[in-house]
């Protein structure tokens, strides 16, 4: 990752409740079909995937550095694998539980009772 790029401190995601659980979801699920390895450095992430992760992950940045536009992103493409640091300008419960979703670690809890279809009902 260059030295030179910097995240914003300060900032907050741009996506409303469900757009926010639609994009984790869609992230959960690519680290669990391509992810290799990950590991935490401080306040950046580094995951490697498997090749044909290539335009799920491409296209999922592209709306990442939209809606989220203080994490900053270096995506390198290797023969083997492709290789994502993400660089978060602390390390508080929102960057925790993104970098899950990026791990394919986190739990899916429904964000509505009766397994998120909104019918109010408590199970």
């Amino acid at each position: 990752m260059s030295s030179t790029l910097t995240p914003q401190a300060g900032a907050a995601c741009s996506l409303d409740a469900d757009g926010l659980s639609s994009r984790l979801i869609r992230i959960s699920f690519l680290a669990q079909r391509y992810l290799r390895s990950d590991r935490q450095e401080g306040r950046t992430l580094h995951l490697s995937y498997a090749k044909e992760a290539g335009p799920e992950l491409r296209s999922i940045l592209e709306l990442e550095r939209q809606c989220c536009p203080f994490l900053v992103f270096d995506l390198k493409e290797e023969d083997a694998a492709i290789k994502l640091a993400i660089l978060a300008p602390d390390t508080d419960g929102f960057t925790a539980s993104l970098y899950d979703h990026f791990r394919g670690t986190a739990i899916s809890k429904p964000s509505r009772g009766c397994a998120g279809s909104g019918c109010g009902c408590a199970a």
